[in-house]
């Protein structure tokens, strides 16, 4: 009221939160989350509406300021928009009223809520079982059918515990005020006749005798659970239907979309439960039911939009730009791999304000997902725009369309019907877009799986139709709005998993459920290295609950009559940095594929896979890894793709000399698939590993050095090598010096003794004395420097002995390094400037170089800076793995 005072309001708005929380105290967060939630957002929006009016009246603006700070900060957990002032004519006393009845709904007994046994429906009704009988025969509000079909779910139901026996009672509840709910608003019958839908699956003639088990018992407690939230939420809005200008225009569209979500996934358990196919089971149904009605739900009610849309500004403001367009037909594809988020972005369009403003009441969204045929889809559509029942429903359809002035319709899941491998469907639903397409008041959107655009359309995007996945900000926004901010220590983790996933849209947001459900993030880390997308689901099945369902869905799409396109899917899963155009050309020779290209065409036009600008094909992450996993290339596929990767494996560069940049610019791009190539081999070969592969996984390795050292591979290889001596010696040098350059000294030192051992056996003197001096350059980092002077000494003896003057000559420079390290300069001087003598003469430019800066450095050191001076400038100090030399 105008004469309120701040501290009046404030006391008010804290007295309201005060019995929202007080009522919730210490109650399950299964029974009062479906009430608080809505509860909570409705008290807020009444109490923001009656504050706006306020602070609408309040003429002093410093005031006004206050009042709408402290709305903010009490109310902050409203997440509608509340009616503007200028539509609110209430008083504070209104709103008390509507608090009572709000209030009276939080009332607790024994863990329920008094709104779901109230009056009749008492909890001690639920131990007998003539009490439901009595229920139902006396109510004039359930026909005779559905009588039948809750006696037989209490009789399945029976003798299992609460909540189980409770569901047929909490059903009738909800059919004593269904014409109440109804008047609320048309779209909350589809909510009911859904709710009805399941009872009737439960309880066909046909299951009676089908046990209650635990996947049944499941289902049937997720059913109550669901039941009891759409209850508590009708309720509410009965409510609070006397002072119905101050609810927001979304709450009942809120309302209904949450209900059918929480049908939706209480459906797919009980279909797993029961083990039938939900396609088959809704045809078989909604068949019984009439052959007037689809297989797939549609309603005139658009979905809720959606609250989490990050990355996908720039393609909503495109496609809301070109959907309000009045200059021309308006034809909008939305396309990619499936996880992408096609039909988020679809409903955020068509829920955007602009388009609202635009088409008012004329705005639509029908899915495909479940219709068996563009036919069924077509006749399902009379029901969404309340038609009638026709023989030739697309003519229905057009004239209905012709005869508005304007008409939005969106189009989900395309690909059920477009992708059908029956080639006459296909037609008939490019038929049936093409017609469509011809009507110039309608205004399309289509989302579909993969990349190729139907035919004979128009598309208006036609440049940018194919949605890619976020970036890593967004992904990292999406995740933080479902799961909230993690410690700091688990930050990187769950950095590290986003972009394991490649920040696909599903596969961010159910990695987020899982630790909004309390999965710490560490524990997923551990179980994506194992178990990679498995573990990226929130229910078992379902393309939007599951990575690998939805993964599946895509590559079901594939033709059944040639295995030629999953099987270069499969290689091309085979390659984490994808396949290039020199690899995929010899594996078209090797392979006798034929027509490559027109293969690779099938496979990206369902989105699986993607080409870049330097025609490289390359996968998301969560497909390729599901692909890897489930669909495996043939033997003699992947055999030929072995020994593609076995060549390039040998042009890795083994020494730094001046063809080091080309060939190490050749193998660089093919690293990351080498080593996921060869250490699958590895783990994998059921026999000894080939001499190709010991070849193959020695020359990568080594080359790693250069790059960044990896004894992944080596590893592995090592303990299956053992029955050959000589490549043992050779990989675990390798090893050894991998090892050293990871500050590993004593794994170093373990792996070139042994190496050295084998040399020995095989009477190998020079390989022998490459490993001495590789101990005595371990040595001297470990600060060992009498076993390194040792070591060094009797490798140079070696060589000496050999004549090999080269090899003498780094021995010197090593030697030279462990008495510079132990400040005698005079022995340090002797051996530098005699290795370099030789390295000069055998033109060894970078060794000699690297002797020069020493001997530059033991002048400044002395202080005699005019011999210093002397030494010509060099490169920056090399590794002195640079100088030495591969055994054999």
């Amino acid at each position: 009221m105008p004469e309120s005072t701040l501290g009046q309001i404030s006391a008010h708005a804290l007295s309201i939160a005060n019995a929202v929380e007080s009522a919730c105290a210490a109650r399950s967060l299964q029974v009062l989350e479906p009430l608080t939630a809505v509860a909570a957002d409705e008290i807020g929006r009444l109490l923001s509406s009656c504050c706006a009016y306020l602070v609408h009246l309040e003429t002093k603006p410093r005031k006004r300021e206050m009042l709408g700070i402290l709305v903010s900060r009490t109310f902050s957990r409203s997440r509608s928009p509340s009616p503007s002032p200028a539509q609110t004519t209430t008083s504070l006393d209104d709103y008390l009223t509507s608090l009572k009845a709000v209030k009276a709904l939080l009332r607790i007994e024994n863990g329920q809520s008094q709104l779901v046994y109230s009056g009749t429906m008492a909890p001690a009704a639920v131990q007998s079982p003539a009490f439901l009988q009595i229920e139902l025969s006396t109510s004039t509000v359930i026909d005779q059918v559905f009588k039948t079909a809750l006696l037989t779910m209490a009789n399945m139901t029976d003798g299992l515990p609460f909540p189980f026996k409770a569901v047929p009672q909490t059903v009738l509840q909800l059919h004593q005020h269904v014409e109440d709910y109804r008047a609320i608003d048309n779209s909350i019958a589809t909510v009911i006749r859904k709710v009805d839908d399941f009872v009737e699956i439960l309880a066909k003639p046909d299951r009676q005798n089908i046990a209650p088990g635990e996947d049944i018992a499941r289902a049937v407690k997720r059913f109550f659970r669901a039941v009891q939230s759409i209850l508590l939420r009708l309720e509410i809005l009965r409510a609070t239907t006397t002072i119905k200008k101050l609810v927001a225009p979304t709450a009942i569209q809120n309302v209904v979309a949450g209900a059918e979500a929480e049908l939706q996934d209480v459906r797919r358990l009980l279909d797993m439960a029961l083990q039938v196919d939900t396609n088959r089971t809704a045809r078989q149904i909604l068949h019984a039911q009439g052959p007037t009605k689809s297989n797939a739900n549609y309603s005139s009610e658009l979905p809720a939009s959606p609250k989490i849309l990050h990355g996908r500004d720039e393609e909503l403001s495109r496609l809301v730009a070109l959907v309000v367009d009045r200059s021309r037909p308006i034809r909008v594809a939305i396309m990619g791999a499936g996880g992408l988020g096609k039909t988020t972005l679809a409903t955020a369009v068509a829920q955007h304000v602009d388009v609202a403003m635009t088409f008012v009441t004329r705005h639509f969204l029908v899915t495909a997902e479940a219709a068996a045929g563009a036919d069924d889809l077509l006749t399902g559509m009379l029901t969404t725009f309340g038609l009638s029942t026709s023989s030739d429903p697309l003519a229905s359809l057009l004239q209905h369309f012709r005869s508005h002035e304007r008409t939005l319709l969106v189009i989900d899941n395309l690909e059920t019907i477009w992708n059908s491998a029956n080639a006459q469907q296909r037609r008939m639903t490019e038929a049936v877009l093409s017609k469509l397409a011809n009507v110039t008041s309608l205004t399309l959107i289509i989302t579909c799986r993969g990349a190729d655009l139907p035919p004979d359309v128009e598309w208006a995007n036609r440049d940018a139709i194919v949605l890619s996945t976020l970036s890593p900000d967004a992904a990292l926004a999406t995740f933080t709005d479902i799961a909230g901010d993690v410690p700091t220590p688990d930050q990187p983790v769950r950095d590290a998993l986003l972009k394991e996933v490649d920040y696909m849209p599903l596969a961010v947001t159910l990695l987020a459920r899982l630790v909004a459900r309390g999965k710490h993030l560490r524990d997923l880390d551990r179980r994506w290295n194992s178990v990679h997308t498995g573990m990226l689901r929130t229910q078992p099945n379902g393309r939007l609950d599951n990575v690998d369902a939805s993964v599946q869905l895509s590559i079901a799409y594939l033709p059944s009559d040639d295995p030629t396109p999953l099987q270069l899917l499969s290689l091309c899963a085979q390659l984490p940095d994808g396949m290039r155009l020199p690899v995929r050309n010899e594996l078209e020779r090797l392979c006798g594929f034929r027509d490559l290209d027109g293969v690779l065409d099938v496979i990206q036009g369902l989105a699986l896979v993607y080409v870049t600008d330097d025609d490289t094909i390359r996968m998301l992450s969560p497909i390729r890894l599901y692909v890897l996993e489930k669909h495996k290339p043939s033997a003699t596929h992947r055999a030929s793709l072995l020994r593609i990767y076995y060549e390039i494996a040998m042009y890795a560069p083994q020494r730094m000399d001046t063809q080091f940049s080309a060939a190490r610019d050749r193998i660089l791009p093919e690293l990351s698939n080498l080593d996921a190539l060869l250490f699958a081999e590895i783990q994998n070969f059921d026999e000894s590993p080939s001499t190709d592969l010991i070849d193959a996984v020695n020359a990568v390795s080594r080359c790693s050095w250069y790059n960044v050292p990896n004894e992944r591979m080596l590893t592995a290889l090592i303990p299956r090598i053992e029955h050959l001596p000589e490549y043992l010696a050779y990989s675990l040098w390798i090893l050894a010096v991998i090892h050293r350059h990871l500050n590993a000294y004593d794994l170093s030192l373990e792996a070139v003794t042994r190496a050295r051992s084998l040399y020995q056996s095989l009477r190998q003197r020079s390989d022998a004395a490459y490993c001495a001096q590789q101990m005595g350059n371990v040595h001297r980092l470990k600060g060992n420097y009498a076993e390194a002077i040792a070591s060094l000494s009797a490798a140079r003896e070696t060589f000496n002995d050999l004549d090999r003057e080269l090899d003498v000559a780094y021995c010197d420079k090593d030697l030279a390094l462990v008495f510079y390290e132990q400040k005698n300069y005079d022995d340090a001087v002797a051996l530098f400037t005699s290795a370099r003598e030789v390295f000069l003469q055998l033109d060894e430019a970078f060794a000699a170089a690297f002797c020069q800066e020493f001997l530059g450095d033991i002048y400044r050191i002395r202080g005699d800076y005019q011999a210093a001076e002397t030494v010509p400038p060099t490169a920056p100090r090399l590794q002195i793995l640079l100088y030495l030399s591969p055994p054999g």
